[in-house]
């Protein structure tokens, strides 16, 4: 697995430097992707039973990645076979559970309280990366974290904090909250992705085993509810899900965390609020109101503060 280099710490001022900009932008994909994940599968919740969602969104991500991970796969076996234990931990997380959690929770809870609870990634994610890498916090960053929350706030809240005395808590948002806090412990654990893995080749082993632990979770499903019908509407959300939320994502967010780091990676997820908002007016017309322009704002400045503060030793 990854261990620091020899030789000491590299100065925070090197970290930074070295960072390509191309991180940032990539790690700002991810969350445009999962909101329209969460847009579709909020209008789908009625066709596709939860699970069910899950498994075949992987399992055609699985089928797609295919022709371009057997062959990493193939000639990193070795190196791979030594570490089948912490990438079935990754896939069990960070495709099994993190998914599952969220489309079950996008049964039961509206889209303001699943957004409120999605805002605490990046401080769950933080204190994980405290805890299980020792990765400390600037005063800078705490304040970047603390800016970027209160933006995600504006915006669920509509510009209206009165509305958070109303929102109360029910078991989709415990949902929310367990599958959020699986999303941080891979965004985590991927710190320590087998150095000398090829990227296609750690995706397609962790893919695969999300989708085999889906097995039970679906056969118990399907036996309590049934399946569903495959429509025109069915098919393009399925696929739509292996694509963009899946594929591309974790792609994007794996070599962001790699670049930026866990802690900071996590901040992005600060941007789901406004791109859902976004989302939400131009598939449902919605309308998009100043608390959206002025969140986003906040929510970018705190992302800034974070991203471009040096890493603390």
């Amino acid at each position: 697995m990854r261990t620091e280099p020899a030789g000491g710490t590299i100065p925070a001022t090197k970290q930074q430097a070295d960072i390509p900009r191309a991180a940032y932008w990539l790690a700002m994909l991810p969350p445009l992707f999962w909101s329209g994940n969460f847009l579709i599968a909020r209008l789908m919740r009625e066709a596709i039973p939860p699970v069910q969602m899950s498994f075949w969104r992987w399992s055609l991500a699985l089928l797609i990645l295919a022709p371009f991970c057997w062959r990493p796969i193939a000639s990193s076996w070795p190196r791979i076979r030594s570490n089948l234990p912490f990438l079935a931990l990754l896939g069990a997380i960070g495709v099994t559970a993190f998914n599952c959690f969220v489309y079950a929770a996008l049964r039961y809870t509206p889209v303001a309280n699943a957004a409120l609870v999605n805002s605490l990634l990046p401080v769950v994610t933080f204190t994980l990366a405290y805890l299980i890498l020792k990765q400390g916090l600037t005063q800078r960053q705490f304040a970047g974290i603390a800016l970027s929350l209160c933006g995600a706030v504006l915006v669920i809240c509509r510009g209206d904090p009165r509305m958070l005395l109303s929102v109360a808590l029910n078991r989709g948002d415990i949902l929310v909250f367990a599958g959020m806090s699986c999303w941080a412990l891979y965004t985590v654990l991927i710190r320590w992705r087998p150095a000398g893995l090829p990227p296609m080749a750690f995706l397609g082993m962790t893919v695969f085993f999300g989708v085999l632990f889906h097995l039970p979770a679906v056969a118990w499903e399907y036996a309590a509810q049934g399946g569903f019908r495959l429509t025109m509407a069915t098919a393009g959300a399925l696929i739509y899900f292996a694509v963009f939320p899946s594929i591309l994502a974790y792609i994007f967010w794996n070599r962001s965390v790699t670049a930026l780091g866990p802690g900071r990676t996590g901040m992005f997820m600060h941007l789901l609020p406004p791109t859902s908002a976004v989302l939400g007016f131009m598939v449902l017309g919605e309308q998009i109101a100043w608390f959206h322009f002025a969140g986003f704002a906040i929510i970018v400045l705190g992302i800034w503060l974070v991203t471009s503060a040096p890493r603390k030793a």
